[in-house]
């Protein structure tokens, strides 16, 4: 009989992993990058494949909706925020909306890898304790990452139109390009 591995030494393993693909992430989630607009909804509606599958691959009970509503809403929540922390701005020469992370991005990011360890092992106490299933967890965990992704693009997509309609009623007072019609 194989004796399973000490809890310190999995969270150090889980720890240095994690700790690694932050550092790779980091770089990129501080980098300016192109924002286009009309791919959004992409991984929003991956997700909702995702959890709407899982969701009826193992339906929950009455008494796991509320659990189910609360991981949704935390996700949403966590979303909000973390679209919040992206800068957005129009490429004056190019015309191209840009995105890029904040500063504070990545350790928004340990914050969300913190959180799921800590949930992690409590929801996996109460389950060897038989108070709640493992498909409540596992569609927990779907339905706050659906909530999260899709709140984040959702927040980028709206603070990008909003921003694209003060650029446009300002560009006929500011732009050369854009002749008034008293000027014709």
């Amino acid at each position: 009989m194989t004796q399973a591995p000490p809890i310190y030494l999995t969270y150090g393993i889980a720890a240095v992993m994690t700790a690694t693909i932050l550092y790779v992430r980091r770089r990129r989630l501080v980098r300016p990058r192109p924002l286009r607009l009309g791919t959004l909804w992409i991984a929003p509606v991956l997700f909702l494949a995702i959890a709407v599958s899982t969701l009826l691959q193992f339906p929950p009970g009455p008494h796991d909706w509320p659990w189910l509503v609360g991981a949704a809403l935390a996700g949403i929540a966590f979303g909000w925020q973390r679209g919040r922390l992206m800068d957005i701005w129009l490429e004056q020469e190019s015309g191209q909306w840009m995105v890029q992370g904040s500063r504070w991005a990545p350790y928004f990011l340990v914050a969300l890898v913190f959180l799921r360890l800590g949930l992690r092992g409590t929801l996996e106490m109460e389950f060897r304790a038989g108070a709640i299933s493992p498909a409540l967890i596992h569609d927990g965990f779907v339905l706050f990452a659906l909530g999260l992704f899709a709140t984040q693009r959702a927040e980028m997509a709206w603070r990008t139109l909003k921003l694209a309609r003060a650029q446009i009623t300002e560009a006929p007072q500011r732009s050369p390009r854009v002749p008034l019609p008293e000027e014709d």
